[in-house]
């Protein structure tokens, strides 16, 4: 599984969420779905950051990176928060947006076995 399969990934969810949410609730929903999945990118992103930074090798590292890996749920319910909170939206569209790395690395996973077992039936 690679990092950019899981962008590329998010920000389909991203887009198939918004338009969902938009046919079927109003544009309102709509962004909040789509700033909850920018948040979730946001996480993402953070994680591979953080993943790379504190992975061993030469680079030297510092005790804040392993930190912050905790703090970014924190800063994800925030953003959560702050999302309903300005929109006055119900939280269900965010919260579902904070999920859509989620739902891309499961998309993913999924993609990578069903491709596997179908290499492994060829090659019998």
């Amino acid at each position: 599984m690679t990092v950019h399969r899981l962008y590329w990934l998010t920000g389909l969810v991203a887009a198939i969420g918004f338009v969902w949410y938009f046919l079927v609730q109003g544009p309102v929903p709509a962004v909040g779905f789509l700033l909850g999945a920018g948040g979730s990118f946001g996480n993402l992103w953070l994680f591979d950051w953080l993943s790379r930074a504190i992975a061993p090798g030469t680079a030297s590292r510092k005790p804040w990176q392993a930190g912050a890996f905790f703090t970014r749920y924190l800063l994800l319910f925030a953003a959560g928060y702050v999302i309903v909170n300005a929109l006055d939206v119900n939280p269900l569209p965010v919260i579902l947006g904070l999920f859509a790395s989620t739902a891309a690395v499961l998309t993913s996973s999924i993609l990578e076995l069903v491709f596997s077992l179908l290499g492994s039936r060829s090659a019998h």
